[in-house]
């Protein structure tokens, strides 16, 4: 199965082909904490998490078609 993922801010250099927005396959009962452990994301770079423009906790399990936007703390000066 498939979700769309976007990431906001710096925390898209980690990303497949460092692009802003791609498609990510999970099985079933995955969650977004288990999607940022696979792609050697350290959950500290991901401050918030939505699914389907709704705050959703790292522990919200992954639903086919959905778009997961993973928020960045703010940076800069």
């Amino acid at each position: 199965m498939k979700v769309k993922v976007i990431v906001h801010g710096h925390a898209r250099e980690y990303f497949p082909d460092l692009s802003e927005k791609f498609e990510y396959e999970f099985a079933p009962g995955d969650r977004a904490s288990d999607m940022l452990t696979e792609e050697g994301i350290k959950k500290e770079l991901i401050k918030r998490a939505a699914a389907d423009d709704e705050p959703v906790p790292f522990s919200h399990e992954l639903c086919r078609d959905e778009t997961l936007i993973l928020l960045t703390p703010m940076a800069g000066g």
